[in-house]
């Protein structure tokens, strides 16, 4: 069998599969603002009161590999004097955000509590997601390969050929959306009394797949 054979002999589809599932990790985002009458003064005050903020997560136990810091910038608070027509600074603010990673997501609703309750200005999300080793994924590809024999064996049918074992698989597509669930952000909380916490209710998840196979058959 040469190599035009053994390409004319071959049946290629494409098998696509989809597994709904709950999210098995999530992110959260931490912002601490801190307003000064200098840029100096501004920064020092956010990072005592964000470091309040890393203390607190840590005690609730959540490990420094999950907590990154997103974003640290420091900007004059300006103003347009419609009297004088010029923009003029009051003063500056200095802000800093953290990403938090869980793998726990029951605790979820008690860190956004205990971030509200250690000073922090602003709690957003949670972000879901799947883990890159979720049995969804190989259950989505599973389900791939399995439409892509389907649609196979229904060529092979009509053709009145024999459809024989899969000479190719190429996997063309795992598509993980990341969902948000949009739970109201504590901005501008400061207190030191006890914060109930927010009911977290996960969104279920798409995972989809789409494979590529190029089976033999026989005449």
């Amino acid at each position: 069998m040469n190599a035009s054979d053994h390409l004319i002999n071959t049946i290629i589809v494409m098998g696509t599969g989809k597994v709904t599932t709950p999210p098995d990790e999530a992110t959260i985002q931490v912002t601490v603002e801190n307003d000064g009458a200098t840029a100096a003064e501004a920064l020092d005050a956010n990072s005592k009161d964000m470091q309040r903020v890393l203390d607190r997560l840590k005690a609730e136990g959540i490990a420094d590999g999950a907590i990154e810091t997103a974003n640290v910038v420091v900007y004059p608070n300006r103003y347009y004097d419609q009297q004088s027509g010029q923009e003029k600074t009051t003063g500056y603010r200095a802000q800093n955000t953290v990403t938090v990673a869980f793998s726990d997501l029951s605790i979820i609703g008690d860190v956004y509590a205990a971030m509200t309750e250690a000073g922090a200005t602003g709690v957003s999300g949670p972000s879901w997601q799947l883990s890159e080793d979720n049995p969804a994924v190989t259950a989505a590809l599973s389900r791939a390969i399995a439409n892509a024999r389907v649609k196979a064996e229904a060529i092979a049918a009509d053709q009145g050929v024999q459809l024989g074992e899969a000479l190719v698989i190429s996997e063309s597509s795992v598509s993980q959306p990341y969902l948000l669930y949009a739970e109201k952000a504590a901005a501008g909380m400061r207190s030191d009394s006890s914060v109930t916490p927010p009911p977290i209710s996960p969104e279920n998840m798409e995972v989809s797949a789409s494979v590529t196979v190029t089976y033999r058959m026989s005449r």
